[in-house]
Protein backbone atom coordinates (compact mmCIF):
# COMPACT_ATOMS: atom_id res chain seq x y z
CA UNK A 1 0.00 0.00 0.00
CA UNK A 2 2.86 2.40 0.85
CA UNK A 3 3.96 2.24 -3.35
CA UNK A 4 0.22 3.46 -4.13
CA UNK A 5 0.79 6.33 -1.49
CA UNK A 6 3.82 7.26 -2.67
CA UNK A 7 2.44 7.50 -6.32
CA UNK A 8 -0.28 9.55 -4.65
CA UNK A 9 1.88 11.84 -3.22
CA UNK A 10 4.11 12.64 -6.42
CA UNK A 11 0.58 13.34 -7.83
CA UNK A 12 -0.32 16.10 -5.31
CA UNK A 13 2.47 17.44 -5.64
CA UNK A 14 2.27 18.69 -9.52
CA UNK A 15 -1.36 19.48 -8.04
CA UNK A 16 -0.58 21.31 -5.44
CA UNK A 17 2.95 22.28 -6.20
CA UNK A 18 5.71 22.96 -2.84
CA UNK A 19 3.22 22.77 0.50
CA UNK A 20 4.35 23.37 4.06
CA UNK A 21 4.29 19.75 6.33
CA UNK A 22 5.21 19.25 9.86
CA UNK A 23 8.59 17.49 11.59
CA UNK A 24 8.53 15.56 14.34
CA UNK A 25 9.40 18.81 16.28
CA UNK A 26 6.09 20.67 14.80
CA UNK A 27 8.49 22.80 12.79
CA UNK A 28 7.39 23.99 9.36
CA UNK A 29 9.66 22.36 6.67
CA UNK A 30 8.95 22.75 2.93
CA UNK A 31 7.86 19.45 1.15
CA UNK A 32 10.80 17.69 0.43
CA UNK A 33 13.39 19.43 2.35
CA UNK A 34 16.23 17.56 4.19
CA UNK A 35 14.77 16.06 7.50
CA UNK A 36 11.13 16.20 6.39
CA UNK A 37 9.44 12.95 7.35
CA UNK A 38 9.45 10.16 4.42
CA UNK A 39 6.12 9.19 5.48
CA UNK A 40 4.40 12.53 4.93
CA UNK A 41 0.62 11.94 4.56
CA UNK A 42 -0.83 11.64 1.00
CA UNK A 43 -1.42 14.74 -1.11
CA UNK A 44 -5.18 15.63 -2.21
CA UNK A 45 -7.31 13.00 -3.59
CA UNK A 46 -6.99 12.18 -7.28
CA UNK A 47 -8.19 9.84 -9.25
CA UNK A 48 -11.67 9.64 -8.15
CA UNK A 49 -10.54 9.07 -4.67
CA UNK A 50 -13.12 9.17 -1.90
CA UNK A 51 -12.67 12.67 -0.54
CA UNK A 52 -12.26 12.96 3.55
CA UNK A 53 -14.56 15.34 5.56
CA UNK A 54 -15.14 18.63 3.53
CA UNK A 55 -12.76 21.71 5.15
CA UNK A 56 -15.08 24.51 5.97
CA UNK A 57 -13.91 27.15 3.52
CA UNK A 58 -12.13 24.80 0.88
CA UNK A 59 -11.93 25.54 -2.48
CA UNK A 60 -13.97 23.29 -4.13
CA UNK A 61 -12.56 20.81 -6.92
CA UNK A 62 -14.49 19.62 -9.78
CA UNK A 63 -15.11 15.74 -10.00
CA UNK A 64 -13.51 14.69 -13.13
CA UNK A 65 -13.96 10.93 -14.62
CA UNK A 66 -11.32 9.04 -13.86
CA UNK A 67 -10.27 5.73 -15.88
CA UNK A 68 -8.62 2.79 -13.68
CA UNK A 69 -4.74 3.33 -13.28
CA UNK A 70 -2.63 0.25 -14.23
CA UNK A 71 -0.17 0.83 -11.06
CA UNK A 72 -3.12 0.69 -8.86
CA UNK A 73 -4.55 -1.94 -10.24
CA UNK A 74 -1.70 -3.84 -10.09
CA UNK A 75 -0.69 -2.60 -6.53
CA UNK A 76 -4.43 -3.57 -5.00
CA UNK A 77 -4.04 -7.28 -6.91
CA UNK A 78 -0.90 -7.90 -5.54
CA UNK A 79 -2.31 -6.90 -2.17
CA UNK A 80 -5.39 -9.23 -2.14
CA UNK A 81 -2.82 -11.73 -3.59
CA UNK A 82 -1.57 -12.05 -0.28
CA UNK A 83 -4.49 -13.89 1.03
CA UNK A 84 -3.73 -16.86 3.05
CA UNK A 85 -6.80 -19.17 1.70
CA UNK A 86 -5.10 -20.64 -1.38
CA UNK A 87 -8.51 -22.13 -3.00
CA UNK A 88 -8.98 -19.23 -5.30
CA UNK A 89 -6.10 -19.22 -6.91
CA UNK A 90 -6.20 -22.97 -7.19
CA UNK A 91 -9.75 -22.81 -8.39
CA UNK A 92 -8.34 -19.63 -10.78
CA UNK A 93 -4.97 -22.10 -12.13
CA UNK A 94 -7.76 -25.23 -13.10
CA UNK A 95 -10.30 -22.07 -15.01
CA UNK A 96 -7.94 -20.99 -17.23
CA UNK A 97 -6.48 -24.98 -17.90
CA UNK A 98 -10.20 -25.53 -18.82
CA UNK A 99 -10.12 -22.51 -22.09
CA UNK A 100 -10.97 -24.50 -24.47
CA UNK A 101 -15.09 -25.29 -22.90
CA UNK A 102 -16.83 -22.64 -24.50
CA UNK A 103 -19.79 -22.20 -21.75
CA UNK A 104 -19.00 -20.58 -18.81
CA UNK A 105 -21.47 -22.56 -16.61
CA UNK A 106 -20.00 -25.76 -17.60
CA UNK A 107 -16.16 -24.55 -17.34
CA UNK A 108 -17.06 -23.31 -13.51
CA UNK A 109 -18.37 -26.44 -12.66
CA UNK A 110 -15.13 -28.63 -14.34
CA UNK A 111 -12.78 -26.41 -12.61
CA UNK A 112 -14.73 -26.69 -9.04
CA UNK A 113 -14.57 -30.79 -9.29
CA UNK A 114 -11.64 -31.01 -10.42
CA UNK A 115 -10.27 -28.50 -7.34
CA UNK A 116 -12.31 -30.84 -5.06
CA UNK A 117 -10.41 -33.76 -6.62
CA UNK A 118 -7.19 -32.81 -7.13
CA UNK A 119 -6.58 -30.15 -4.04
CA UNK A 120 -9.73 -31.02 -1.71
CA UNK A 121 -11.35 -28.37 -2.08
CA UNK A 122 -15.00 -27.25 -2.01
CA UNK A 123 -16.98 -24.52 -4.01
CA UNK A 124 -17.63 -22.64 -0.14
CA UNK A 125 -13.78 -23.05 0.39
CA UNK A 126 -13.64 -20.70 -3.09
CA UNK A 127 -16.29 -18.44 -2.30
CA UNK A 128 -14.58 -17.90 1.39
CA UNK A 129 -11.22 -17.27 -0.13
CA UNK A 130 -13.07 -14.48 -2.24
CA UNK A 131 -14.72 -13.07 0.86
CA UNK A 132 -10.77 -13.09 2.57
CA UNK A 133 -9.54 -11.23 -0.75
CA UNK A 134 -12.65 -8.83 -0.40
CA UNK A 135 -11.46 -7.83 3.41
CA UNK A 136 -8.12 -7.59 2.33
CA UNK A 137 -9.45 -5.37 -0.86
CA UNK A 138 -11.60 -3.02 1.94
CA UNK A 139 -9.06 -2.81 4.48
CA UNK A 140 -6.65 -1.50 1.64
CA UNK A 141 -9.68 1.31 0.70
CA UNK A 142 -9.74 1.87 4.22
CA UNK A 143 -6.51 3.14 4.42
CA UNK A 144 -6.26 4.92 1.85
CA UNK A 145 -9.29 7.07 2.34
CA UNK A 146 -7.71 7.65 5.94
CA UNK A 147 -4.66 8.80 4.09
CA UNK A 148 -6.21 10.97 1.78
CA UNK A 149 -8.27 12.95 4.87
CA UNK A 150 -4.92 13.19 6.43
CA UNK A 151 -3.24 14.40 3.67
CA UNK A 152 -6.42 16.72 2.81
CA UNK A 153 -6.25 18.39 6.26
CA UNK A 154 -2.71 19.06 5.81
CA UNK A 155 -2.02 20.40 3.05
CA UNK A 156 -5.07 21.87 1.37
CA UNK A 157 -6.72 22.44 4.85
CA UNK A 158 -2.99 23.82 5.45
CA UNK A 159 -3.39 26.24 1.91
CA UNK A 160 -6.95 27.18 3.04
CA UNK A 161 -5.57 28.64 6.24
CA UNK A 162 -2.91 30.21 4.43
CA UNK A 163 -5.28 31.76 2.18
CA UNK A 164 -7.49 33.27 4.85
CA UNK A 165 -4.67 34.32 6.86
CA UNK A 166 -3.34 36.29 3.45
CA UNK A 167 -6.48 37.70 2.48
CA UNK A 168 -7.24 38.89 6.02
CA UNK A 169 -3.76 40.66 5.45
CA UNK A 170 -5.74 42.15 2.52
CA UNK A 171 -8.34 43.25 4.16
CA UNK A 172 -5.95 45.15 7.02
CA UNK A 173 -3.98 46.46 4.21
CA UNK A 174 -6.89 47.76 1.97
CA UNK A 175 -8.35 49.31 5.41
CA UNK A 176 -5.01 50.65 6.14
CA UNK A 177 -4.72 52.18 2.52
CA UNK A 178 -8.58 54.00 3.35
CA UNK A 179 -7.27 55.29 6.04
CA UNK A 180 -3.91 56.87 4.74
CA UNK A 181 -5.87 57.89 1.75
CA UNK A 182 -8.31 59.86 3.80
CA UNK A 183 -5.22 61.69 5.65
CA UNK A 184 -4.02 62.30 2.48
CA UNK A 185 -7.22 63.80 1.43
CA UNK A 186 -7.24 65.94 4.47
CA UNK A 187 -3.78 67.30 4.35
CA UNK A 188 -4.75 68.46 0.67
CA UNK A 189 -7.64 69.91 1.89
CA UNK A 190 -5.22 71.78 4.71
CA UNK A 191 -2.80 72.79 2.01
CA UNK A 192 -5.15 74.53 -0.40
CA UNK A 193 -7.28 76.34 2.58
CA UNK A 194 -3.23 77.10 3.66
CA UNK A 195 -2.57 78.42 -0.31
CA UNK A 196 -5.78 80.28 -0.78
CA UNK A 197 -5.07 82.10 2.83
CA UNK A 198 -1.26 82.84 1.85
CA UNK A 199 -2.79 84.12 -1.55
CA UNK A 200 -5.27 86.62 -0.27
CA UNK A 201 -3.14 88.02 2.09
CA UNK A 202 -0.87 88.43 -0.47
CA UNK A 203 -3.74 89.95 -2.55
CA UNK A 204 -4.37 92.84 0.70
CA UNK A 205 -0.41 93.43 0.51
CA UNK A 206 -0.40 93.81 -2.73
CA UNK A 207 -3.00 96.00 -2.90
CA UNK A 208 -2.30 98.39 0.57
CA UNK A 209 0.89 98.50 -0.94
CA UNK A 210 -0.43 100.21 -4.14
CA UNK A 211 -2.43 102.54 -1.64
CA UNK A 212 0.16 104.06 -0.01
CA UNK A 213 2.60 103.67 -3.23
CA UNK A 214 0.57 105.74 -4.96
CA UNK A 215 -0.24 108.49 -2.17
CA UNK A 216 3.75 108.85 -2.08
CA UNK A 217 4.08 109.36 -6.03
CA UNK A 218 0.96 112.07 -5.88
CA UNK A 219 3.38 113.70 -3.07
CA UNK A 220 6.59 113.80 -4.81
CA UNK A 221 4.88 114.89 -7.91
CA UNK A 222 2.72 117.97 -6.03
CA UNK A 223 6.58 119.32 -4.67
CA UNK A 224 8.97 118.06 -7.43
CA UNK A 225 8.05 121.89 -9.21
CA UNK A 226 9.35 123.11 -6.22
CA UNK A 227 12.89 121.69 -6.60
CA UNK A 228 15.86 123.45 -7.65
CA UNK A 229 18.20 121.57 -9.38
CA UNK A 230 21.48 121.56 -9.09
CA UNK A 231 24.31 123.31 -11.70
Amino acid sequence: MSSIFDKIKDVGKDALGTFVVLDEDGNEQPQGAPGAPADATLAAPVRGAAAGPAQQGAVPVPAVAAAPDAEFVQQLQAAVDGSRKPALKQFRTLFAALGAVADEGTRTQLAVSAAQASHGVSATQIAEAIADRMQILAGEKAAFDKAVQEETAQSVGGTQAEIEKTRAEITRRIEEIKALEAKAAELDKQAREARAAIDANSARFAASYAVVQAELEAERSRIAPFLTTAK
